[in-house]
């Protein structure tokens, strides 16, 4: 086969890739699984809502398609993270998320003071849930490894490795509108603007 009809060959997968996921309905895949667009939109107009409600004057907030990008890797990390804990069977529990969450409001000083903690950290109200069964998760990989005489640099390094294994493996792609999903820092980095795809107000 020439080296023309290889290139031609090639250019025609890379666009029908792009094309799968440039549909309106699609902020990413992963695994084959789609992220909405219709998510990412309601979840980053919360963020911005929730800001309305505290004093956010102390504190360094993303804006515009940072905002977007950011919040789109934190959607896309929980998925890489669930799919993990399929793979390792580990469950997490109504109870251990209520516990976890009274351990969290009495680290933070109340309930009370969780709007301001969610703001600061760029996470809307509705996914509460998924950060809780995140870092539980994160919590039984970690407990696992010390119980068999793991250090912590190793631990951090082993999680690490784990993620961006598990990265690769769900072929994780990035509606070029908003960038590409980068391995190394396990994020979704800059390409070009993001348009009006998201509106962050």
């Amino acid at each position: 086969m020439s080296v023309k009809k290889i290139l031609g060959i090639f250019l025609i997968a890379s666009a029908l890739l792009l094309a799968g996921c440039s549909k309106m309905s699609a902020a990413a895949t992963v695994g084959g699984d789609e992220i909405k667009l219709e998510q990412l939109q309601s979840e980053v107009d919360s963020i911005l809502a929730a800001r309305k409600g505290v004093d956010t004057t102390q504190m360094d907030l993303e804006t515009g398609e940072a905002l977007t990008r950011s919040h789109l890797s934190f959607i896309i990390a929980n998925r890489i993270i669930e799919e993990i804990a399929k793979d390792l069977k580990i469950e997490v529990s109504k109870a251990d998320l209520e516990a976890y969450r009274l351990e969290i409001y009495a680290n933070i000083g109340g309930e009370a003071n969780l709007p301001s903690i969610l703001v600061s950290a760029g996470i809307p109200k509705e996914a509460v849930d998924n950060v809780l069964r995140r870092d539980l998760i994160i919590r039984n990989i970690t407990e696992a490894e010390k119980s068999a005489g793991v250090d912590d640099a190793t631990i951090n390094a082993d999680i690490k490795k784990l993620v961006a294994n598990k990265s690769d493996a769900l072929k994780i792609v990035v509606n070029p509108r908003y960038g590409k999903w980068d391995v190394t820092t396990l994020s979704v980095v800059e390409t070009e603007p993001a348009g009006d795809a998201v509106k962050t107000k």
